[in-house]
C-alpha cells in the first residue's frame, strides 16, 4: 500500500454554500465571551472549553436534531462541517460530551449562564431567518398504502431552545439511571456468590 500526502485544510472539505458557513458569517457570538469572561480563571487549571465552542457545539445538535451530547461528539468527530463551524481542526480531538455535560447540568453558575446564551444564540437565528424555530414532524411508518396524495399534511410542531435542553437533561438522567441500575444489578449477582 502507498500513501499519499494531500495539502489540504479543513476549509478546503467543506463546501462553500454549506449551511454551517452561512451560519457562522450571519451569528454574532462575541457576546459569549463578555458574558462568561468572569467564570474562567485565566491563571488557574487547565484551559478550560472556548465558550463559544461550547454554545455552537450545543447549537449544532439543536439544529441537526441530536439528541444527546454523546451524539453531538460523534456527529462532530465525523463531520467536517461541524468541525470547521466549530473551529477544530483535523488533529485535534472534539470537546468530549461529559465535559459539556458538566458544565451544562451541574455546575450551577455555568448551568444558568450557557442555557441563557444558547437561547439567545438559538433566538438570532430565528431572527436571522437562518432557521424557523419550528420543528418538523413526521409519521415514518413504513406501510404500503393505497392513498391520496390530497390526502397527506404537513404539520409543524414549535420548538423552542429550552425545550431543547430539557430533553438533553431528560437523556442524560435516563442514561444515568440505566447505569445505575446495571452497576446495582452487578453488585447484588457479586454478593450472592
Amino acid at each position: 500500500m502507498q500513501l499519499k500526502y494531500h495539502m489540504v485544510t479543513i476549509e478546503d472539505l467543506v463546501p462553500e454554500n454549506h449551511f454551517l458557513r452561512k451560519l457562522e458569517a450571519a451569528l454574532d457570538l462575541s457576546f459569549v465571551y463578555e458574558e462568561t469572561a468572569h467564570m474562567y480563571s485565566r491563571r488557574y487549571g487547565r484551559p478550560p472549553i472556548d465558550p463559544v465552542v461550547m454554545v455552537k457545539y450545543l447549537l449544532l445538535g439543536f439544529l441537526y436534531g441530536i439528541p444527546s451530547e454523546r451524539q453531538i461528539e460523534v456527529r462532530c468527530a465525523d463531520s467536517n462541517a461541524f468541525r470547521c463551524y466549530l473551529g477544530i481542526d483535523l488533529d485535534k480531538r472534539v470537546p468530549d460530551h461529559s465535559t459539556i455535560s458538566q458544565l451544562r447540568r451541574r455546575k450551577p453558575a455555568f448551568r444558568k449562564v450557557f442555557r441563557r446564551l444558547f437561547e439567545e444564540a438559538v433566538r438570532q437565528c430565528v431572527e436571522k431567518d437562518l432557521v424557523s424555530g419550528r420543528l418538523a414532524v413526521t409519521d415514518s411508518t413504513h406501510v404500503k398504502v393505497n392513498a391520496s396524495r390530497a390526502s397527506e399534511q404537513e404539520v409543524d410542531a414549535l420548538e423552542e431552545a429550552g425545550n431543547y435542553w430539557e430533553r438533553l437533561d431528560a437523556y442524560e438522567e435516563e442514561g444515568l439511571e440505566e447505569l445505575n441500575g446495571r452497576q446495582g444489578s452487578a453488585g447484588r449477582s457479586g454478593q450472592s456468590r
